[in-house]
């Protein structure tokens, strides 16, 4: 049992957070090398104008573990290769968006219609292997329950609504140093941990995702030296929806990602009450990590509290699927 726990989780684990720290002594210079840098928008809290010119695009480095580590227990589990190109596939999407907004200096990037053509074929593709290559199915467990529930036809739509609200959630949640790895890796944990109960070979694969992101976190932490951009915050919500459905925990993620959840609720409310209000906020700015932010919370305290929050959460997400 012990040896099996070494290199399920622990070696995995270490191998990913150790290319992590070397890609990002490479990586970032490169970055600062080509001018990939963040812009500031001027309507955004004067606390982060002064990021302006932060690497970005560093998604890549908690990125190229996680596939470099995973690659080893491909012939144990077909299973991973489906998560493999749910969070490969929205990399590629963010990516794409990042190129046209940094580099090429077209402010809004990929339109709304590209990004959502982008997605659907990533999510065409995922579907077509699972349904042709694995015998995971589309059954979910319903929390506290110990039961399945299965949509039938709905299965497909569900599927592509799950991915797009758990990438927005993710990439709103992507707003502050070292919020958005960190809720991730706990995140990561609970599948871990998940994959164990269920003795899933995706366990290595969720493993490899908390070494990456903790070596990540060691480049992305207050102040941070470089932001992981929309390529990494969409990497991570195909990440966590491709696990999710896996492990049959798709109506798990708005428990133990509440803070994605919340991220994309407080957005939502921001707007319509604006709209429907003529022009008053229910929060001092959205999404709600910014709401803290402008309350006087730094961004260390925002991101000990919303990590502390997920973590709780993912207790709670483990002790449902008991």
């Amino acid at each position: 049992m012990t040896n099996g726990y070494l290199t399920t989780i622990f070696a995995p684990l270490v191998a990913s957070w150790l290319l992590a720290l070397i890609a990002g002594r490479f990586i970032i210079p490169v970055l600062k090398k080509m001018g990939i840098k963040d812009i500031e928008r001027e309507e955004g809290l004067e606390s982060h104008k002064k990021k302006a010119g932060t690497p970005l695009m560093g998604g890549i480095i908690f990125l190229l573990p996680l596939l470099i580590v995973s690659i080893p227990y491909l012939k144990r589990s077909s299973e991973i290769v489906s998560v493999l190109i749910l969070t490969g596939g929205f990399y590629l999407v963010g990516v794409a968006d990042d190129y046209i907004k940094v580099v090429m200096h077209r402010n809004l990037g990929l339109r709304v219609w590209q990004k959502l053509l982008f997605q659907f074929l990533i999510m065409a593709l995922y579907t077509v292997y699972v349904v042709n290559f694995t015998d995971m199915g589309f059954e979910m467990l319903i929390p506290f329950a110990g039961r399945t529930l299965d949509l039938g036809i709905l299965n497909i739509p569900f599927l592509f609504l799950v991915a797009l609200a758990t990438t927005n959630g993710t990439n709103f949640t992507d707003g502050v140093d070292g919020l958005c790895a960190s809720v991730t890796a706990v995140c990561a944990g609970f599948f871990a941990a998940a994959a164990l109960h269920l003795s899933s070979g995706v366990a290595p694969c969720a493993a490899a995702m908390i070494g990456a992101l903790l070596g990540y976190l060691y480049y992305n932490v207050h102040p941070g030296k470089v932001y992981m951009g929309d390529g990494g915050s969409l990497a991570i919500g195909g990440f966590v929806t491709a696990m999710a459905y896996v492990l049959h925990l798709q109506l798990f993620i708005p428990i133990v990602g509440i803070i994605y959840a919340v991220e994309v609720l407080s957005v939502v409310i921001q707007v319509g009450y604006f709209k429907i209000s003529g022009g008053k906020r229910v929060f001092r700015m959205a999404p709600i990590h910014h709401h803290y932010e402008k309350g006087g919370w730094s961004e260390t305290q925002v991101v000990n509290a919303f990590a502390t929050v997920t973590i709780i959460a993912a207790l709670l997400g483990f002790l449902a699927l008991l």
